[in-house]
């Protein structure tokens, strides 16, 4: 049966199948922590929570005074705080997304079946 048209056929069939799987979660997963990761970097040079984590009690704009000191530091932590609250919901999101592109086609081939 190795040589005959059948043989062939079911050769093919399980390489489409076996290269489909490979595309469905490995080649997903990759697109998804790309995007991720654009988003990220996006994300700091947007809200810059790392920057203003590492310079939390210096004062904008290099002007050491006392309102630039009262000023400067309850502004970068509500940029701190708003920063990490849209960085965990776009996290939350994603493994959401993933979740639900991983359960999928589990769920599917379950309900296909009847159970």
């Amino acid at each position: 049966m190795e040589n005959t048209l059948f043989g062939y056929f079911f050769r093919r069939l399980g390489f489409y199948f076996l290269s489909f799987i490979d595309f469905y979660f490995k080649g997903v997963f990759d697109y998804f922590s790309t995007v991720y990761r654009n988003f990220l970097r996006s994300f700091e040079r947007r809200f810059g929570v790392f920057i203003n984590l590492k310079y939390f009690f210096v004062p904008f704009w290099q002007e050491f005074s006392l309102p630039s000191y009262l000023l400067s530091i309850p502004i970068r932590a509500i940029r701190i705080i708003i920063g990490l609250m849209v960085l965990f919901l776009f996290s939350a999101f994603f493994i959401l997304v993933y979740g639900i592109w991983i359960a999928l086609p589990f769920y599917l081939i379950f309900k296909f079946l009847g159970f």
